[in-house]
């Protein structure tokens, strides 16, 4: 997991620092070794990642990666728009866009998480989001078992 994720930051770092946003990266030295669909989940990484391009207009973009032991925990925190309270419930449904999604990302299409949860929870995993609101960020977790 930890190869996959250098590649894709790696892609993405690009796009975030061409928009003019700070972009950083943090990962330990430790085992990230599990089994899994190289293709679903580089995807579910991607998308983590642009989301936070896509709804950042300025400031930055943190990505992490930990080891928990049994579980690997990959995060994307930005400073972005954030999420309002009513619109947090249809993130991770399909066709669930935020109130004003159209109006920052105009290529969103409701789908990308919906996607993303899906391909976590077949690897028997999860994904969840933190927002203190709209204008205040958002860190997206994908926590998934090692080995």
């Amino acid at each position: 997991f930890k190869k996959l994720a250098e590649e894709v930051v790696a892609k993405e770092k690009e796009m975030a620092e061409k928009k003019g946003l700070k972009f950083s990266f943090e990962v330990d030295s430790s085992d990230y070794n599990m089994m899994g669909d190289i293709t679903h989940l580089g995807e579910a990484v991607r998308n983590l990642i642009d989301n936070s391009i896509n709804y950042t207009p300025t400031g930055s973009i943190s990505v992490g990666l930990s080891n928990k032991g049994k579980t690997l925990l990959f995060k994307v925190k930005d400073t972005g728009v954030g999420v309002k309270e009513e619109d947090k419930g249809k993130l991770f449904k399909a066709g669930g866009v935020g109130s004003d999604s159209i109006k920052i990302n105009t290529n969103s299409s409701g789908y990308g998480l919906a996607f993303v949860k899906g391909a976590i929870e077949k690897h028997n995993g999860k994904v969840w989001f933190e927002s203190a609101g709209a204008g205040k960020g958002s860190t997206f977790f994908i926590e998934l078992p090692l080995k």
